[in-house]
């Protein structure tokens, strides 16, 4: 059972590469966790590999309808899983065509009982220039060892088709403002202090991540008073430093002795300082 279990992956990644018609030139590999790929990725890459399983008794119903275990069989519940890897160029909605069509491949046209399928987030490897998305199916199957094979792959339970929420929308995981985002280089720029209060940078669009440091200056400077002095900041558009806010049409920089943290003084508006950001789309 144990041999039969271990060997899926590279049946699964075997057979998948066979589905020419429906992959194209995807390329399937055994191996999880995925190792480093080549860079700049120029091909979608989909590792499989074993993630867990799950024995239990198998139950049949006797002739009084009550449920019985099998004494010489078991149900096993696999997780394999998918790591789909995909070039910038494809763009994030790559990583849930090619995992839907691998779930697809799997419950309509192989012997296998898939019971669950789903994916996490999509990410990017800056490393190998790509989308990542990180993906997993758990099939369900029997093992009778007076069978003339391990393994049966027969329905004995409902399949349910939990990945058909990827092809009807297509921004669960990523939002059509981000799909606009992929490709689009940071705004690098420079502002000029002026001490007031707080000073509003207007980029023409909503940052998902900024950073905010001083010109030819240590970011921190203590007054020899035990007062320390800030000139960095970074902020998202949910979770910010002290003295600095993401806005829907670029940032704010606050000046104030009122932000202040353990002796930590904010100083993103010094009068007369330069301050340079970067700021991602």
């Amino acid at each position: 059972m144990a041999d039969s279990i271990s060997a899926m992956p590279a049946e699964i990644a075997g057979w998948l590469s066979k589905q020419t018609k429906v992959f194209g030139d995807i390329k399937f590999l055994t191996e999880y966790p995925p190792r480093p790929k080549a860079t700049p990725l120029k091909q979608t890459i989909v590792s499989v590999g074993l993630e867990n399983v799950k024995i239990s008794d198998f139950f049949t119903e006797n002739n009084e309808g009550e449920l019985v275990p099998e004494e010489y069989c078991r149900l096993a519940e696999i997780k394999v899983r998918f790591s789909v890897y995909v070039p910038y160029s494809s763009g994030g909605t790559a990583c849930h065509e090619a995992f839907t069509k691998i779930v697809d491949c799997l419950n309509f046209k192989s012997d296998l009982n898939l019971k669950e399928s789903g994916c996490d987030a999509i990410e990017a490897d800056r490393d190998a220039e790509a989308f990542v998305m990180k993906s997993w199916v758990i099939v369900e199957a029997r093992f009778c060892p007076e069978s003339s094979s391990a393994v049966q792959y027969e329905s004995f339970m409902p399949k349910t088709f939990f990945c058909g929420s990827h092809i009807n929308d297509s921004s669960k995981h990523v939002t059509a403002e981000e799909k606009a985002s992929w490709g689009q280089k940071p705004v690098v720029g420079a502002y000029f202090g002026t001490g007031e209060y707080e000073q509003t940078i207007r980029l023409g669009f909503k940052p998902s991540f900024v950073i905010v440091c001083i010109s030819s200056m240590p970011v921190f400077i203590a007054d020899g008073a035990g007062k320390l002095y800030s000139y960095v900041g970074m902020a998202n558009q949910t979770f910010s430093s002290m003295g600095l806010k993401v806005t829907s049409t670029g940032f704010k920089v606050y000046h104030s002795s009122s932000m202040e943290y353990e002796n930590t003084v904010s100083q993103l508006n010094s009068l007369g300082e330069d301050y340079v950001y970067i700021a991602f789309r």
